[in-house]
């Protein structure tokens, strides 16, 4: 896995079964504002202990990072954040795979119930007020090769333009958004 510029390329399966656990996604999704592993226990419920091997695996990883070390009581406490930026397979993920199945129910599972865990923390917090919603859609439509490339050339510009804004408003008071997308030909799959 490497990680320029907070985009985060997987090479294997093994980097997606990483953040392929509802638990690490849900780590994940708290710690878009910078916590303790004590914080995110509370939050999510959980025993304290049973969170460090995931924080621990998240931080390995290149997903988490430590943001903080500040004094609790006689201990040091760690304060952790998620990357923001993109997350990826690399050019070489296909052929390091090999099974094509089981890569796309990886790669698919892992980047929509990132989603999913998003979404349900939208919904429990506001079902009826827009801008907390946000937008949520799915298209789809029949084009010619060159229509397809010029959309996943628009799409792609537009990712790396929410990425710059994004890296120019980190660490204000502006609100965390994530944008998922697949655009792929689904004929003869």
């Amino acid at each position: 896995m490497t990680n320029p510029d907070n985009e985060i390329l997987i090479e294997d399966l093994e980097g997606f079964r990483v953040i392929d656990n509802p638990l690490r996604q849900r780590i994940l999704h708290l710690a878009r504002h910078p916590g303790s592993v004590r914080d995110m226990a509370g939050s999510l419920g959980v025993p304290v202990t049973r969170l460090y091997y995931h924080v621990n695996m998240l931080v390995e990883a290149g997903f988490l990072k430590v943001v903080e070390v500040r004094k609790a009581g006689a201990q040091l406490e760690r304060i952790y954040q998620s990357i923001k930026g993109t997350v990826r397979p690399s050019p070489e993920f296909v052929q390091n795979v090999g099974d094509t199945k089981k890569a796309a129910r990886v790669l698919a599972g892992v980047l929509f119930d990132i989603t999913r865990v998003e979404v349900e923390a939208v919904l429990e917090k506001n079902l009826n007020d827009e801008e907390t919603f946000g937008m949520l859609a799915r298209s789809v439509g029949q084009l010619p090769p060159d229509v397809a490339d010029a959309f996943s050339e628009r799409i792609e510009a537009l990712a790396e333009e929410m990425r710059a804004a994004a890296r120019e408003y980190e660490g204000g008071d502006a609100g965390i958004y994530s944008f998922t997308y697949a655009f792929v030909p689904t004929d003869g799959a």
